[in-house]
């Protein structure tokens, strides 16, 4: 049985032996050949020393018979013959040793070539063992990285197993939300279906009511244009009754001058509108505020403001009996106040953009509304919601002049200096229907003759663009509202 330490030092040996046979493989031939010309070499040394001692010998000889030759002494009969074969044979020994001294040093020549191959030899290993010494670092850092890869890998497969079940998970929810969803849809088809015929049957009804309504204010109208016949008014006269403001209009005038300016808002007058006797009008303002002005005698003085909008006021609309007034707001809403009380009564909410126009529609109690989402809304005041949405028009440099009853457009006035100041200008008819007027953007007002189709008159007081304008029921009066707080009353007196 082997101890501890014998196995370890067995160890050791093994390991050493295994380096010694690593590290002297590539020089096998160079020590072999080495020690073969080491063995070489002793050799010679060894054949040079037998041959220096025979020639000392033979020199030790041949002085001795020389001696005795000279001296004639016993001995000195030695034969010729053998003293020449003695110096043939020294002569010959010392050829011998000349060549052996000769590859003495050639085999000295070989030795320090070896030794300098053997040192270059050495200088490589050193290399190659620092090579080795990295590559064995490099490769225990790949081995590491390696394991760390191969831990990676592992984790991920198991999380990619983990969204596998969840992906089926999510997979199987969602073809049930997708069966759900398709049932939802024809569900929905179904009601948008029965929707869209209730909605129907209320347009309907809404544009017989419409009509009704139509027919019974062309029979008013023709009333009290035969009962203007049978009294004697010239086309130039006018009767009056409140402060001296024309109620009957058969020829509307064109306004040559500004007779009045006003501060009326802090920032943009986005509305004006006459009331339908003429004896007040409405400003609304980016101020958020609705301002209430008397009208008398051609002077214009304010009497109060109506509050509630949260954002700037858009249009202006009173109703026939100039009990309440209609505005609409940038905050996507319109609103109707009671001027009795200058209270707020109604907030209609639902469109999704900017409201930019709100009228009555017959009557009190039904809304029209325009929007910047493109939709016209028509509402019950009665309910506070909308009837039905339409889809509405974009906006152009022109003004387009449409026959309602044959629901065509008769007559496009333009203009090559008329622009368009902005979504919510709006042009007004004149109370006869002669005239159209509309501000543009450089702050002109533009009077056109719908029957020449063609620009009668232009008018410049305003140094900024021109959003509203409103014409008196009388005819003889236009009011124009500016970006910059402006509203001018413009006569022709």
């Amino acid at each position: 049985m082997t101890t501890p330490t014998a196995d370890w030092k067995q160890l050791i040996f093994q390991n050493l032996k295994a380096r010694n046979r690593k590290e002297t493989y590539e020089f096998a031939d160079l020590i072999d050949s080495q020690n073969k010309l080491f063995e070489q070499v002793t050799a010679l040394k060894s054949r040079n020393m037998q041959l220096t001692l025979e020639t000392e010998k033979l020199k030790a000889e041949n002085l001795s018979l020389q001696v005795r030759v000279d001296s004639g002494g016993p001995g000195s009969g030695v034969p010729n013959e053998k003293v020449q074969q003695l110096e043939q044979k020294l002569f010959k020994l010392h050829e011998e040793l000349t060549e052996m001294h000769k590859k003495r040093g050639e085999n000295a020549q070989q030795i320090i070539d070896l030794n300098a191959a053997l040192k270059e030899k050495e200088k490589e290993i050193l290399v190659k063992d620092g090579k080795l010494s990295d590559a064995h670092s490099t490769e225990q850092t790949l081995k590491n990285e390696m394991k760390n890869l191969e831990r990676t890998i592992l984790e991920l497969e198991a999380t990619n197993q983990t969204l596998k079940d969840e992906h089926q998970a999510l997979q199987m929810a969602f073809t049930s939300l997708e069966e759900k969803h398709k049932k939802l849809m024809n569900d929905n088809d179904e009601i948008m279906a029965r929707w869209l015929q209730q909605k129907m049957a209320q347009a309907d009804a809404l544009n017989r009511e419409n009509d009704q309504f139509m027919a019974h204010k062309q029979r008013m109208l023709q009333k009290q244009l035969a009962e203007a016949a049978l009294e004697p008014v010239t086309v130039t006269e006018q009767t009056s009754d409140i402060a001296g403001i024309p109620q009957i209009c058969l020829n509307a005038s064109i306004p040559t001058k500004a007779q009045q300016k006003l501060d009326a808002h802090e920032g943009e007058v986005n509305a004006v509108l006459w009331s339908p006797t003429g004896t007040m009008f409405a400003t609304g303002g980016s101020d958020r505020k609705i301002k209430l002005w008397d009208f008398s005698l051609g002077q214009c003085q304010c009497k109060g403001f109506l509050a509630g909008s949260n954002a700037g006021i858009t249009s202006l609309e009173y109703d026939i009996d100039e009990a309440n007034i209609l505005g609409a707001s940038n905050d996507y809403a319109c609103r109707l106040w009671s001027l009795s009380d200058l209270r707020l009564r109604h907030t209609l909410t639902g469109h999704s953009g900017k409201v930019l126009s709100a009228k009555f529609l017959g009557e009190s109690s039904k809304v029209v509304s325009g929007s910047h989402d493109r939709t016209l809304k028509i509402w019950d005041l009665h309910t506070k919601a909308y009837r039905m949405s339409l889809l509405a028009c974009t906006r152009e440099d022109t003004l387009k002049v449409i026959d309602l009853r044959q629901n065509q457009v008769i007559n496009t006035l333009c203009d090559e200096n008329f622009k368009v100041a902005s979504d919510w200008t709006r042009a007004v008819f004149s109370p006869d229907g002669t005239y159209v007027a509309a501000g543009s953007q450089d702050g002109t007002l533009f009077i056109w003759n719908i029957q020449k189709g063609k620009v009668e008159k232009t008018l410049k007081e305003h140094t900024h663009s021109i959003l509203a304008c409103s014409w008196h029921p009388a005819g003889s009066f236009i009011l124009t509202s500016e970006k910059q707080k402006k509203v001018i009353l413009w006569g022709d007196m």
